[in-house]
């Protein structure tokens, strides 16, 4: 690995400590460096301070919910390469249309495996990392 490279950054925005101890292992395990906030505003805050690679996006959270972090961070062009990820207890065809509608890049519904949401988070990055 080329230890000059800066490191990929996520950004986790969920209420659930729990969550976020799983999502932060799993990408600290490969590598990234790993942000957390436990609520909407502080989320969008930090993603517009420090543009991240990728945002982890729980939907039911007190305060500024999902969807509106969701819109307010595609609103920002300094984060169109900027992979969103939502993840929801709500299985809802209406929540998840909803979400890609928004601009999340996909939608994982809960319970996940760290794993699968690594796999996927990458591949959007990825994608998104290649778009002009």
């Amino acid at each position: 690995m080329d230890t000059t490279a800066p490191k990929q950054k996520v950004l986790i925005i969920d209420d659930s400590p729990t969550i976020r101890l799983i999502v932060k292992s799993a990408f600290e395990h490969e590598g990234f460096n790993v942000s957390f906030a436990s609520e909407g505003n502080e989320g969008v805050h930090l993603a517009f301070m420090d543009p991240p690679n990728i945002i982890i996006l729980d939907i039911m959270m007190e305060g500024l919910q999902g969807f509106e972090v969701c819109k307010m961070l595609r609103s920002n062009s300094n984060l169109r390469h900027t992979a969103i990820i939502i993840i929801s207890g709500k299985s809802y065809k209406s929540d998840i249309d909803r979400a890609i509608k928004l601009g999340a890049d996909s939608y994982v519904v809960k319970p996940f495996s760290p794993k699968e949401i690594l796999e996927i988070a990458i591949e959007h990055m990825n994608k998104r990392a290649s778009q002009p």
